[in-house]
């Protein structure tokens, strides 16, 4: 079963973009580019995951954007 989020992107003062998961308590993650922050997204969701019990191999996926 996949794990689907909604994320909610923004972008900080030095226009690099933040992505936020509201559902999991804010959970955030800020990079370069979209790319990077994705993939850095996916950790802190993975770690979150993890820590409610979770498996570490969960299928995550981000299913929709907010800008």
């Amino acid at each position: 079963m996949a794990h689907r989020f909604t994320v909610s992107v923004d972008w900080n003062d030095y226009g690099w973009p933040v992505g936020m998961i509201s559902s999991l308590g804010n959970c955030a993650a800020t990079g370069r580019d979209m790319e990077e922050m994705l993939d850095k997204l996916e950790e802190e969701v993975r770690s979150v995951l993890v820590s409610r019990g979770e498996p570490e191999d969960a299928e995550i996926e981000f299913v929709g954007f907010n800008a």
